[in-house]
């Protein structure tokens, strides 16, 4: 019943759909729905595996739940979108739009989100494990309680962000902006570039 093209003619459409019907899967594994507008969509719960969602518009849609492992999100737009127990693992952000996203209690690891714009975002309860987030911007994000050991922080700008009892071993901060960043709680052995505030 949710066919692709159907997504693509109409968001309104498919989110009407998708109320009538909430107990029917969406598969759209693999599928390609690059520079598409999907702004406002409803793709919770669907999956979205080894998708290619380069540059697309994904602004305030709700991906709560939804299988984003693998896809590739460069440049995507995701903006004030809803991520919630999201899986992205090994997902591919490279330069996408995160701002204020609800990203708590989602499945990142080994996610590549180098040059992401992550700003005024929620990672809390997060599994951030081995994810590289090098060059990212991320001001005033919440990563409470998240799990980032080996992730990548080198040269990000994380000012304003709270780290509160997040898991940070063996985490790289290496020429990362950290002004006014907070770490209380914080699980910080082995990391690299806090030696500051060691």
């Amino acid at each position: 019943m949710f066919e692709v093209e159907m997504l693509i003619r109409s968001v309104a459409e498919w989110n009407e759909a998708r109320r009538a019907r909430p107990e029917i899967p969406v598969d759209l594994h693999d599928e390609d729905l690059q520079d598409e507008d999907l702004s406002g969509a409803d793709l919770s719960d669907a999956n979205l595996s080894g998708a290619n969602l380069i540059n697309t518009s994904l602004n305030g849609a709700n991906l709560s739940d939804a299988d984003l492992s693998g896809a590739d999100l460069s440049e995507c737009d995701l903006s004030g979108a809803t991520l919630f127990s999201t899986d992205l693992h090994n997902a591919i952000l490279s330069g996408a739009y995160l701002n204020g996203a609800d990203l708590s209690g989602s499945n990142l690891k080994d996610a590549d989100l180098s040059d992401a714009s992550i700003n005024g975002a929620d990672l809390s309860d997060t599994d951030i494990s081995g994810a590289n987030l090098q060059d990212a911007s991320i001001l005033g994000t919440y990563f409470l309680d998240a799990m980032l050991p080996h992730a990548n922080f080198c040269g990000a700008d994380l000012s304003g962000s709270d780290f509160n009892g997040a898991d940070l071993t063996g985490a790289d901060f290496r020429d990362a902006c950290l002004n006014g960043t907070e770490f209380s709680g914080a699980d910080i052995k082995e990391t690299k570039g806090l030696s500051a505030i060691s």
